[in-house]
């Protein structure tokens, strides 16, 4: 029975954690609607454009890829063992 308890008190706990969030959004109306989201610029062969595309930026983003292995590899491992 207990335990029972402690699940009623938790479950009330996390949704009195939700309601200033609940309560920040109030009764506005969003449109979701993808009616008037602009389209994607298509490159010279009718292809939308990618990050890959610019050459300018191939190093930042290889340099991001390779610290990002790093972090998931090396350093968040290290950090949870400690």
């Amino acid at each position: 029975m207990p335990n029972r308890m402690i699940q009623v008190i938790g479950a009330a706990a996390l949704l009195l954690e939700l309601l200033p969030v609940v309560a920040a959004h109030g009764a506005e109306h969003m449109d979701m609607g993808a009616a008037d989201t602009p389209q994607p610029s298509l490159s010279e062969n009718s292809q939308p454009g990618s990050y890959w595309s610019l050459s300018e930026h191939a190093s930042l983003m290889y340099w991001h890829i390779g610290l990002e292995v790093l972090a998931w590899v090396v350093i968040l491992p290290v950090g949870k063992l400690l």
